[in-house]
């Protein structure tokens, strides 16, 4: 075997290239040599390890231990990887079979070295995988930190110039496409799961970062999913993340953002749809959120301080706030007003009327009963 070493090794690097489909889908013209040199360490490395008796160990498993680390920054399947050295085994054995001859001897010594292959491609399985996984690892925590250091920039309002944009292509993110951004809440044991939830919304050019107490993920925009499509698939997602987990999640969902210096306002647009999620809704988009409920729950300091003393005093009274809200609802209509609440036109008529003894405003006037409903809102916070 030592001295037909090149020849078994041509027909190591030949097969894993006929019948691996990633080895065959390679284009590169140097692929084939590296392939072919790797495989000529193997059959060296078996046949100096089957003059010892023992599988290689330690420093002798480095060459294989860089081509896993290189593969995996190469993007290949570790499933394609380990099925290449399964082929190396399976090819090695043909060559022990072929060599030790029809003589009992012969037969002795390759029953032998047949299970010896086994001990010495489990040893260069186990050193492969090793390799290739810890250098995913590395490459994951890279890309997480970049992905994190661009979302930090963007978010603190810095030019997405060229060089930036070059990152965010690296990162999975199109400079130039359309986005929506997902804030989502979540707890350090939830993490994970919520990551990887968000992840599948686009698995091709996921782009997720967890920072603090949220998950941030910039998803692509296509012509058949908006915010609403997304929504609708993260609440799908949610359900199984419940039902499976134990975990709810919580998410909102921004408009549609154009460039990266658009995912600023989209991520300020998703954290304030996050503030109307509720026990009917876990995900909700900002674009399905009432323009009513949006500005009143936006308001700031000095617009609450507008609101009239007696709207305090119609919060208080639940029936006449009730009654208001209700009217509201039923487009000014006092008979369907009185249906929806289960009283009389007349109970209804009087309460309209203390209304407008108490705050002034008189409900059956449309900018009146705006102007109260929103009081009322502002007084009382959501309904």
């Amino acid at each position: 075997m030592e001295l037909d070493a090149e020849a078994i090794a041509r027909r190591m690097a030949l097969a894993a290239k006929t019948e691996v489909d990633e080895y065959r889908a390679v284009r590169d013209p140097g692929f084939a040599a590296e392939v072919l040199a790797h495989a000529l360490e193997h059959v060296r490395a078996f046949v100096h390890s089957g003059r010892r008796g023992r599988p290689p160990a330690g420093e002798a498993l480095d060459f294989v231990r860089a081509r896993g680390a290189q593969r995996a920054r190469e993007l290949m399947p570790l499933d394609a990887l380990l099925e290449t050295y399964l082929i190396g085994q399976r090819t090695v054995w043909e060559a022990v079979v072929e060599t030790a001859g029809p003589t009992a001897a012969g037969m002795r010594t390759a029953q032998e070295l047949t299970a010896f292959t086994f001990r010495y491609t489990h040893a260069i399985n186990v050193a492969i995988a090793q390799a290739y996984l810890r250098e995913r690892q590395a490459l994951a925590s890279e890309a997480e930190r970049g992905r994190r250091d661009l979302l930090d920039h963007l978010l603190a309002g810095g030019v997405p110039g060229a060089d930036a944009e070059r990152r965010a292509e690296a990162l999975g993110l199109r400079p130039g496409g359309e986005h929506v951004v997902v804030v989502a809440a979540a707890d350090e044991a939830a993490r994970s799961l919520v990551v990887r939830a968000l992840e599948r919304q686009d698995p091709q050019r996921a782009f997720v970062v967890a920072r603090h107490d949220e998950v941030v993920a910039v998803v692509p925009v296509y012509v058949r999913r908006g915010p609403r499509e997304l929504r609708a698939g993260l609440a799908r997602t949610g359900e199984r993340l419940l039902r499976t987990h134990g975990v709810r999640l919580r998410a909102g969902v921004s408009t549609v953002c154009c460039g990266l210096a658009e995912v600023a306002r989209g991520y300020g647009e998703a954290e304030r749809a996050l503030r109307h999620v509720d026990g009917d809704a876990a995900v909700v988009a900002l674009e399905e959120v009432p323009l009513f409920e949006y500005l009143t729950e936006g308001a700031d300091d000095t617009a609450r301080r507008l609101v009239p003393r007696t709207a305090a005093r119609l919060d208080a009274d639940g029936a006449l706030a009730e009654t208001l809200r209700a009217y509201a609802a039923s487009d000014l209509n006092v008979a369907r007003t009185a249906q929806r609440l289960g009283l009389h036109p007349n109970t209804v008529h009087y309460r309209l009327r203390r209304v407008h003894q108490l705050s002034g405003r008189d409900p059956r006037r449309f900018a009146e009963l705006v102007e109260l409903t929103t009081a009322l809102r502002l007084a009382s916070g959501p309904y």
